[in-house]
């Protein structure tokens, strides 16, 4: 009986952390649809890739608090501050 719960427990860490991979890849894919595929700029979005990670998580927070009904605040007022970190660990890591 104890081994059926420790192989119960381990797949739901291990189909939790799976899962939530997932949603973070779904996360930046859509990062990817305006800033581009290696995250550069364009001629109306600016690059993620030449800012430093910290810079990043700060203007995402900053984005997140504000109430201005912009594309980038409308899109990260649903995310948490754990997102917005796991984001940050995907894309510059």
């Amino acid at each position: 009986m104890k081994k059926i719960s420790v192989y119960l427990i381990l797949a739901f860490f291990t189909q939790t952390a799976f899962a939530e991979n997932i949603e973070m890849r779904i996360i930046v894919e859509n990062c990817k649809a305006c800033h581009s595929m290696n995250y550069s700029s364009n001629n109306y979005i600016p690059s993620i890739r030449n800012l430093p990670k910290e810079d990043f998580v700060s203007k995402m927070i900053k984005y997140k608090e504000s109430r201005e009904k912009k594309v980038m605040e409308r899109i990260s007022r649903f995310l948490t501050f754990e997102d917005i970190n796991k984001i940050a660990d995907y894309i510059y890591d």
